[in-house]
Parts: C-alpha cells; structure tokens; sequence
C-alpha cells in the first residue's frame, strides 16, 4: 500500500536552500581561504600604515605650530629678510601641513615686498596648487599672481586673476576688491562689457563694502 506522499511546506523549502547555499558558500571559503587571509591581512596593514600616517602628519603639525609662531613675529616687523630664512626650513621640513602653506605664504608676500617677484610668484603658485584648503590665502596668492601680471603690463591675465579670487572666494571681506581690480585690468585691456559685467555684480552682491564708490565711479567712467 503507497503512503500518501508527505507535503513539503514553504518554510521547509526555505531552509533547505539555506543549508545548501550555506555548504556552498563554506566550501568556497575553505577553498579560497589563503586568499581571503592575504586579502584580510592586507586590509589590516593598509589601516595600520594610514593610522601612523595620520599621528605623524598631526605629531609634524604640532611640531611645525610652533615653529611658525616664533617666525611670525619677524613677518609683523617687516624683518623679510628674517621671515624667509625662518620660514623656508618649516616648508621644506613639514610639506603637506597647514603650517607649510602657511610658511609657503608669508615667504611669498616677503619676496614681493623686497621687489623679488620670480620667487614670490613660484610660491604663489605653490600655495594655489598645494594649499588650497585655506580660502583665505589661496584667494590672496592668486590676487599676488594677478599683482606681478598687472606690474608686467599683461592686464588681461591679471584680469582673469583676480576674477577667479572674487569669484571662487565670494565670502571672503576682499572678494568685492578682488573684483574690482579685476574690472580696473579688464578696462585696461580694453574689455569694457566685462568690466561693467563685474562692476554691476559688485553692486548688486556687496552693496556696502569698502570699494563701493569707486566701484560708482568706474561704471560712470566706462
């Protein structure tokens, strides 16, 4: 006599295909098990090295912190002399920290008081392409590279120059002077719609700031 065959139940169904893909799964991990460890043991060493990393920049910052003050004070007595001989060793012993661009930056603004604009420039640069992270003095690095343009006669790239500062930096208390001398070298070149273009931004975007009358007097003049 046949037994009535037993009904298999959803659940019973689920389960099965758990176990199976659970023997499936274990058989492959004890296949590939030597490179699931290298992988494992790799991913450990990466932490580890990005870990020491991360104390040694901050262990560098600290230590280029306090070398930055002392060289400071040279830099507020006009000692540009002094600033470049105490700044270059913080740049050149602590790159990548926010005390190098710092450094990176005072040693640019003391080339160009002392008329040395090859050197100002070169660290101008750097400071854009390396140090961007502070608003501030990548904003005033670009209006100095806009500056040595300006004092070369190529009124055009200066231009450019300190629109790029005004525009990327629109926060800053010197975006609406960095456009307002962009519009000064753009009349100079004789780009007259976008000298207007920006004198009209300024007045619309910073109507009370320090340059506003003669933001006034260039758009009278143009």
């Amino acid at each position: 006599m046949l037994r009535p065959r037993k009904k298999i139940h959803r659940k019973e169904i689920k389960e099965d295909a758990l176990v199976t893909n659970y023997f499936r799964v274990r058989k492959l991990v004890d296949r590939y098990s030597r490179q699931i460890n290298i992988g494992l043991i790799a991913l450990l060493a990466i932490a580890v090295v990005l870990i020491l990393m991360a104390r040694s920049k901050r262990s560098a910052e600290v230590k280029a912190q306090g070398k930055l003050g002392l060289a400071e004070q040279a830099y507020y007595m006009n000692d540009f002399p002094r600033v470049i001989n105490d700044m270059e060793p913080i740049l050149k012993s602590y790159p990548g920290t926010r005390s190098a661009g710092t450094a990176a930056f005072y040693i640019a603004n003391a080339y160009f008081a002392q008329a040395n604009v090859a050197e100002a420039e070169k660290h101008y640069k750097m400071i854009v392409d390396h140090y961007g992270q502070n608003p501030l003095f990548s904003a005033s690095s670009l209006a100095g590279l806009a500056a040595i343009e300006d004092s070369r006669k190529q009124s055009m790239k200066a231009a450019q120059l300190y629109e790029k500062a005004g525009k990327k930096y629109p926060n800053l208390y010197a975006a609406p002077f960095y456009l307002k001398e962009a519009a000064r070298c753009y009349l100079s070149a004789g780009k007259k719609t976008e000298a207007r273009e920006l004198l009209e931004r300024i007045q619309k975007k910073y109507p009370d700031s320090a340059v506003s009358e003669e933001v006034k007097w260039l758009r009278e003049s143009t």
